[in-house]
């Protein structure tokens, strides 16, 4: 197998924005573009709900890509009252999903509430946590979720209330959400079935996608499967499990057992974080990680040539585009007329392992990760007149 520089050039992955060089601030190509008084651009992939081919429960299916441009502060109406939940505060991920939200509550002048469930079992207390949010009148209610389906009927009754409701980060089911701010992973696991497939080469490949039943990790499967077609990458192996270090390390040295001649394990940021430690014992020097989605610890195993390439949701972005969603629809100004859903192109992030695709030194962290000593913020309110 020849290796390294055999991968994708960084213009050649089709649905995806790379990271190119560009002196100061955002790279040209980051998918996110400043402008004027703070009014910032997303490459995003929007999609009609009601469309042939897209299933309503989610709104998943094909789209269209664009830009999606957010609202000038002085156009917003009213200092509205927003209530954001997600499941947890425990990891990066959702940390920046809390920066993004936040930020942009502030940018637009409006009041905010951000609360997490404490975990992804804590059902009862996010629906509990929106069923307060409603009764205190507030206009819009944002749920990253930690049930595709639980949250149903809390939704719902928020929705009959006369509350705008979004769907992010996460997905649920429900048709009553107005809008939904999220990317499809199976953009995710296409990207790195795409980077793969691109190497023009025979590879055998396991893949470790996260827990069972999990949309994300699901979703992740069909995309990568479907990148990979009619390519020389072999999966000769798919093991699902939770995104505990144990149960990854057990799912990695299970896999090195049953198969000794992969060319690249691709799975969670988990996975690949404790993969770089059993490869580097093991002396398994020409075995690739590829990871499913990008934490500061993945990024800092791309810089140190330990991993090969992964794809980030940019999730502060997304819960920027959640929060100017909300208020977007609260009065009554689509980005988009007729898609109800929208997200942040995948970006695609490759070390020096990746030869020329290598583009981490480039890579704008702001779009995926909070500030170094960023601090949770419960609330925001709107600036005195």
């Amino acid at each position: 197998m020849t290796r390294r520089n055999s991968l994708l050039g960084a213009g050649t992955l089709g649905m995806l924005t790379l990271i190119t060089a560009c002196g100061g601030g955002s790279s040209a190509d980051s998918g996110v573009r400043a402008q004027d008084e703070g009014v910032w651009s997303i490459d995003a992939t929007f999609i009609d709900c009601d469309a042939a081919g897209v299933d309503p429960a989610g709104c998943v299916g094909p789209g269209e890509q664009g830009t999606y441009t957010a609202l000038a502060a002085d156009k917003v109406t009213k200092p509205w009252n927003i209530c954001i939940t997600v499941p947890h505060l425990k990891d990066p991920i959702w940390v920046a999903s809390n920066y993004g939200g936040i930020a942009e509550s502030r940018r637009l002048g409006i009041e905010a509430q951000f609360h997490d469930a404490g975990g992804y079992e804590n059902v009862t207390t996010q629906a509990s946590q929106i069923e307060d949010c409603a009764t205190q009148g507030v206009d819009a209610i944002i749920v990253g979720a930690v049930s595709q389906d639980a949250l149903n009927p809390v939704i719902q009754s928020a929705v009959d209330k006369g509350i705008v409701v979004i769907d992010a980060g996460n997905g649920v089911t429900s048709t009553a959400v107005q809008g939904r701010a999220i990317v499809d992973y199976y953009q995710m696991g296409h990207a790195v079935g795409e980077q793969l497939a691109g190497r023009k080469e025979p590879l055998r490949v396991a893949l470790l996608p996260g827990p069972a039943g999990a949309g994300w990790a699901e979703r992740s499967v069909v995309g990568f499967k479907e990148a990979i077609a009619g390519s020389q990458v072999e999966l000769v192996d798919t093991k699902y499990g939770d995104t505990d270090r144990e149960v990854q390390l057990g799912l990695v040295e299970d896999t090195l057992s049953t198969h000794d001649d992969l060319d690249a394990i691709v799975g969670t940021a988990v996975t690949v974080d404790v993969a770089s430690g059993v490869v580097t014992e093991r002396g398994l020097n020409d075995l690739d990680l590829y990871g499913t989605y990008l934490n500061p610890t993945t990024l800092d195993l791309l810089s140190a040539s330990k991993a090969t390439c992964a794809p980030t949701e940019q999730p502060v972005n997304t819960f920027k585009m959640a929060v100017e969603m909300a208020v977007r629809l609260l009065q009554d100004e689509p980005v988009k007329a007729g898609f109800e859903r929208s997200g942040p192109e995948p970006l695609m992030v490759c070390g020096p392992l990746a030869g020329d695709a290598n583009n981490v030194a480039d890579f704008d962290m702001t779009t995926s990760f909070a500030p170094d000593g960023w601090d949770p913020v419960t609330t925001v309110a709107a600036p005195a007149n």
